[in-house]
């Protein structure tokens, strides 16, 4: 099982193009010494239209120690999303293995299996507020 916990990356405060969300997965039941990888993508919480991604030509792979623990993957906000436009974005998790399949058990396959997500539009924990920026006008 998955969960999560979303936030902005130092030095962004906005849903708006090139900010980057940190979210942190923090999981349990995995097998110890197989590999997992993690994929993220952010989500528009009023249409639910994909609005940045985890980098697809790195995923986050990782090979637990333990069954429990948790790992980072950054999402990047598009490149067509404008100020303003997105009050609130919500981070979806796909956690696959190629190793294992969802029981655990070795897959010898080779195929990609999916082993848990989180995608709930209204959780608060995966979800990212737009601030407004202040502006402050000075008059001489």
């Amino acid at each position: 099982s998955i969960k999560t916990e979303a936030k902005f990356a130092e030095g962004s405060s906005r849903v708006v193009n090139g900010a980057v969300v940190t979210d942190t997965v923090t999981y349990e039941g995995l097998v110890p010494g197989k590999e997992y990888v993690l994929n993220a993508e952010l989500r528009n919480k009023a249409d639910e239209s994909v609005i940045g991604k985890s980098n697809p030509d790195e995923p986050v792979k990782f090979t637990p120690e333990s069954a429990s623990g948790d790992v980072d993957v950054k999402i990047i906000v598009n490149d067509d999303v404008k100020a303003g436009s997105v009050k609130q974005g919500v981070a979806y998790e796909y956690l696959t293995s190629t190793a294992v399949d969802a029981s655990g058990k070795d897959s010898e396959s080779g195929d990609e299996n999916k082993i848990a997500e989180h995608t709930d539009i209204n959780d608060k924990a995966q979800t990212v507020d737009s601030h407004d920026e202040l502006t402050l006008l000075i008059s001489t």
